[in-house]
């Protein structure tokens, strides 16, 4: 996969007729990032679903790209993965989902969490003690 910088000097480079006939320009679905991810990670979907308690078919379904993750799947993904927030950013966009905003409450915990390596059930707690909803 190229980066973005190499798109960007490709496609200054391009004729009008290269431009029109370029395939793509590296757009990254959200199931191969995820898969990515897993791969990166040593883990595998069955780690998902025992440690996130995912439902294996809807698991499955998000892998293969059938399916579009939900925000609070992708947040729990990013901690059970120890992302950094640049990194969960970067998934929550590209799982088109909103990114994480710090003057929301709950997303203020969740960056908490997530620069403070909290696990899920840590996470659970503090948005629980803070009157927000759970991520499960």
């Amino acid at each position: 996969m190229k980066t973005t910088a190499e798109l960007l000097e490709q496609i200054q480079h391009f004729d009008i007729e290269e431009f029109k006939n370029a395939a793509n320009f590296g757009s990254l679905t959200i199931a191969d990032y995820l898969n990515e991810l897993l791969l990166k990670k040593h883990l595998q979907a069955k780690d998902i679903i025992i440690k996130l308690y995912m439902e294996r078919s809807y698991t499955y379904q998000i892998l293969k790209g059938r399916r579009k993750p939900t925000r609070t799947f992708l947040i729990r993904i990013a901690i059970l993965c120890q992302l950094s927030l640049t990194e969960t950013q970067r998934m929550l966009t590209i799982g088109q989902r909103q990114v994480l905003y710090p003057k929301n409450r709950f997303d203020a915990a969740v960056i908490y969490a997530i620069q403070n390596h909290l696990t899920e059930e840590e996470l659970n707690k503090l948005l629980s003690d803070i009157g927000e909803n759970t991520l499960f």
